[in-house]
């Protein structure tokens, strides 16, 4: 497994591009807190590393829908995909998202701008294991429940989601007996 983190406030962003033509086996890259990387430099990442398994994209204020939609694109292998904190990030972003086939585990933690349409999406990921909601204060308790669709669900955060009552964590419970539900 080949894999790197950039320290990206030490990194101009044409010289962390151009070293992306060097790197075609990277399976791990994580650019959290990178705050000069936008969609277009996510594009040249989706473009240039398509055997990467992990990407960390969290505080990454830039990142938006259309970074999501390259990634859904071009990383058919990609099997952890985080986003924490990306407040641009919208329910069609997660739409993009949601078409990943080898996506196991999903991390949305605080990404604001996320509702109930955009957890509709995620229920078509038949394959996802671990998935993180944790802050998403749009997502009620009606969006939450649509999950018991995902019968491989391993885990599920859901601290901080108002959405998340008692009743709907008994609903879940039920439903996916295998399922942690961080609370």
């Amino acid at each position: 497994m080949v894999k790197t983190r950039m320290k990206c406030g030490l990194v101009m962003p044409q010289t962390f591009y151009f070293e992306l033509h060097s790197l075609p086996n990277l399976t791990v890259l994580s650019l959290s807190g990178c705050s000069k990387i936008t969609d277009d430099g996510v594009e040249l990442i989706a473009e240039n590393l398509r055997r990467l398994r992990s990407l960390d994209l969290s505080w990454c204020p830039r990142i938006t829908d259309a970074a999501l939609e390259y990634i859904a694109c071009d990383l058919n292998q990609l099997e952890e995909l985080t986003l924490d904190r990306c407040v641009h990030i919208t329910d069609i972003g997660v739409g993009y998202i949601s078409t990943m086939l080898s996506l196991s585990a999903l991390f949305l933690r605080w990404c604001s701008q996320v509702r109930d349409f955009g957890v509709q999406h995620l229920c078509s990921m038949r394959n996802i294991q671990v998935l993180s909601l944790a802050g998403c204060s749009l997502v009620t308790s009606a969006g939450l429940s649509s999950l018991v669709q995902l019968r491989h669900l391993q885990e599920l955060e859901l601290t901080n989601c108002p959405g998340a009552t008692p009743e709907l964590h008994h609903h879940l419970h039920l439903h996916l007996p295998k399922c942690l539900i961080i609370e």
